[in-house]
């Protein structure tokens, strides 16, 4: 019990300082995966320009000495390995998260900091510039300006010590306390400046994403609306239809061959209509290949043709747009595939690997014609939508299935 008190203590201490700085929402990028893997790149690719930028003033022509040189070499290396280990992260998939951007923060602030001791403390050359960039960047992914103030007031009062301590110190006769105000003063000025804009931008993109929330509410209450409504009204009239056919048999084959028509129409309006009921499930959270699955079972009951799926991989964390744009090109493909290439199986295959997404549908039906392009806008359309996925159609007039094979890749 004692030590479940001490826990829960220092628990709620750590709340009532993450209140005093503005943490309690934890605006940290947890809810902008995007915006956060977009701030991590960024950070790495700078950070391998500024690796670059020390290593040519590390072997051009130095003028200090072995021990020097040596510290610099041990600064240095360690950022380029944190750095090499984000940079891995980044290229292997695996989603960054906050605390890796502030342990490169804290790392910078370390080496930074050490390399200014090191440089004879206020009268180096020129580390005290590299303080600015790692600011701008933490002031860029932390929201809130309580965290930034304490962060640079902190860091300035490092800077303010080492100056003064270390070396030579400061020289009151060449007024060199003005310059070092002037350098913690452009200190808060980059992170008031970027934190301001930061703030700004996580506003407008709060904002938008309500604006998409309320549009995915909306989505979902029209599929809902259409399974409960028009899709059964549909499947009603599909009933009808298949029951006058078999009413009025083989004595007038017109009648005949007229209800056979129009039971081929309500099969395909049904079809139509469960692409916006299916893809109300991606829009309440569901999984690509889940929502593919059902949909693909639904293709199967529906048009009587043989349908299945295969997926390889494990499905990553995906965008709604991008589960929304592949799951439309799936049953744009399912559609051709059931009006136009007369198939009797299909097979749809969705694969996952390290560096991209692979969507691809093929039939046994009669192909593709070779002017399959400028016939209608659906080919078009889907070559637009896997482009802006970032990727490209490939389409086979004749696949492994003797019918046409649609594929879409797409970047991980």
């Amino acid at each position: 019990m004692p030590f479940s008190s001490r826990q829960y203590s220092v628990r709620r201490l750590a709340n009532r300082a993450a209140g005093a700085l503005g943490l309690n929402d934890r605006n940290l990028g947890q809810s902008d995966p995007d915006g956060l893997r977009y701030v991590t790149t960024i950070s790495v690719r700078g950070h391998w320009f500024i690796s670059v930028l020390c290593l040519f003033e590390l072997a051009y022509r130095p003028h200090y000495g072995v021990t020097r040189f040596v510290v610099y070499a041990l600064l240095l290396s360690a950022l380029i390995a944190y750095n090499g280990y984000l940079h891995h992260r980044l290229r292997s998939g695996r989603p960054p998260t906050w605390h890796w951007l502030l342990a490169l923060y804290a790392l910078d602030m370390l080496l930074v900091s050490a390399g200014a001791a090191v440089s004879n403390g206020f009268s180096h050359e020129f580390f005290h510039l590299f303080y600015y960039p790692a600011m701008a960047g933490f002031a860029a992914m932390f929201n809130s300006l309580r965290l930034n103030i304490a962060s640079v007031t902190v860091v300035s009062l490092i800077y303010v010590g080492i100056s003064l301590i270390v070396g030579d110190g400061i020289n009151l006769g060449e007024q060199d306390e003005k310059t070092l105000l002037a350098r913690v003063g452009i200190m808060y000025a980059v992170v008031a400046t970027v934190n301001l804009a930061s703030r700004f931008e996580r506003m407008r993109w709060q904002h938008a994403a309500e604006r998409e929330r309320a549009l995915e509410r909306e989505r979902v209450e029209v599929s809902r609306s259409i399974h409960d409504t028009t899709a059964q009204s549909v499947f009603l009239i599909g009933m009808g239809i298949d029951t006058a056919k078999e009413l009025a048999g083989d004595g007038n084959p017109e009648l005949t061959a007229s209800l056979e028509a129009t039971s081929r129409l309500s099969r395909s309006t049904m079809w139509e209509l469960r692409h916006p009921i299916d893809v109300g499930g991606i829009y309440e959270g569901r999984e690509l290949g889940s929502a593919l699955r059902s949909h693909v079972s639904g293709f199967a009951n529906i048009t009587s043709v043989r349908a299945e799926m295969i997926q390889t991989g494990v499905e990553p964390p995906l965008s709604v747009e991008v589960k929304s744009t592949l799951f439309s090109l799936a049953h744009n493909a399912l559609t051709n595939a059931y009006r136009h290439a007369e198939a009797s199986r299909v097979l749809i295959g969705l694969d996952f690997d390290d560096e991209e997404i692979a969507l691809w549908v093929s039939g046994d039906g009669v192909g593709l014609p070779d002017d399959y392009a400028s016939r209608g806008h659906g080919f078009a359309n889907m070559r637009v939508a896997a482009e802006r996925l970032g990727g490209h159609l490939e389409v086979e007039q004749r696949g492994f299935s003797g019918g046409a094979t649609v594929t879409c890749k797409a970047p991980r």
